[in-house]
C-alpha cells in the first residue's frame, strides 16, 4: 500500500509540474545543471524550459532565495493568484482548481492535466502546504513564483500517507489581464 501511495504522490506532482521540454525538469546537482556560481557568488538552481528562456530561481551567499524587483500592486495580484493556485488545489473542486491554469499553458496539456487531478482528487486527499513564497522573476505578462512545497497524501479510504518536500517554482503568464499557471517546475528534496 505504501509503495502505491508514494507513486501517486510521483504522479500528483508530475502531473503539476508536467514540461514540454526534453529537458529533465529536476536539478540533480550535477555539473550541467548550472550550479556553477554566478557574478555575485549566488548559486543559480535554473531549469531549461526551452533553449531561450530559463526557470528558477538564485539564492545569495546564506542560502535565501533573491527576490526580483516587483511593484508592490503587481506583487499582490501575483502572490494572490498563487494562494488561489494552491488553496484550489487543496480544496479539491476540479472547476475552481481549472480557473487558475492558463487556457494554454506552456509546459503541459491542460485537458491531461484536468483528468489525471480529477481522478487523483477522487483517490486520494491531497494537501499543498506552502512557505517562503517569493517572486523570482517579473515582466509584465510573465512571472515566476518560488516557494518551498510540503505535499502530503493520504488514500481516501486508508491512513496511510505520504508526505514529500521540496522547492516549486510556478510560471505564470497574464491572460486576460489575470495571472494563469502556465507550468510548473518541481525539484524534490533529496
Amino acid at each position: 500500500m505504501m509503495k502505491k501511495m508514494i507513486i501517486a504522490a510521483g504522479l500528483v506532482l508530475v502531473l503539476a509540474a508536467c514540461s514540454d521540454s526534453e529537458e529533465p525538469s529536476v536539478n540533480e546537482n550535477t555539473v550541467e545543471d548550472g550550479n556553477a556560481a554566478s557574478e555575485n557568488n549566488a548559486v543559480d538552481h535554473g531549469i531549461e524550459e526551452n533553449k531561450d528562456e530559463k526557470v528558477g530561481f538564485t539564492v545569495d551567499d546564506e542560502g535565501n532565495v533573491i527576490e526580483a524587483d516587483v511593484p508592490e500592486e503587481k506583487a499582490k495580484e501575483l502572490l494572490a493568484a498563487y494562494e488561489e493556485y494552491v488553496a484550489a488545489f487543496n480544496s479539491e473542486d476540479i472547476d475552481r482548481y481549472m480557473k487558475t491554469i492558463a487556457q494554454e499553458p506552456d509546459g503541459f496539456d491542460r485537458e491531461e492535466d484536468q483528468a489525471a487531478l480529477t481522478k487523483a482528487f477522487e483517490t486520494y486527499d491531497s494537501q499543498y502546504e506552502t512557505s517562503n513564497e517569493t517572486i523570482v522573476k517579473y515582466e509584465e505578462d510573465r512571472a515566476e513564483v518560488f516557494a518551498v512545497l510540503n505535499v502530503k497524501m493520504k488514500a481516501a479510504n486508508s491512513n496511510d500517507a505520504v508526505e514529500q518536500t521540496g522547492r516549486q517554482v510556478v510560471v505564470f503568464k497574464k491572460e486576460n489581464d489575470e495571472w494563469k499557471v502556465t507550468s510548473v517546475h518541481f525539484i524534490g528534496n533529496q
